[in-house]
């Protein structure tokens, strides 16, 4: 089995409060790792900086599936995407599934 990513990238709309927009990362990281996934944030240096991407990792595509499934269905994960849309602190950009190849 390859691995899976997802990568959410982001752009922190300008004037918004860094630490409360890190307070609402953490509590989504805290909700993906709770239902199997390892996460990480990343801040982009070259090329579009000033956007960062909020990277899910799977050990497997289904593992990823039952992932999705199983955060989708937590009622806490729905009310943190209506408390992060209302918070109006970042603009997102773009979003990437990858699986990684053996070489």
């Amino acid at each position: 089995m390859s691995a899976t990513v997802v990568q959410y990238v982001f752009k922190p709309n300008p004037g918004a409060s860094i630490q409360d927009l890190l307070v609402l990362i953490k509590e989504a990281a805290e909700m993906w790792r709770k239902h199997g996934a390892d996460v990480s944030l990343w801040n982009v240096q070259v090329g579009e900086v000033g956007n960062m991407s909020f990277v899910v990792r799977c050990e497997s595509a289904s593992q990823l599936g039952t992932t999705l499934d199983a955060l989708n269905g937590d009622p806490n994960f729905v009310a943190w995407r209506a408390r992060n849309l209302q918070a109006g602190l970042a603009t997102w950009v773009r979003s990437n599934q990858a699986y990684e190849i053996a070489i």
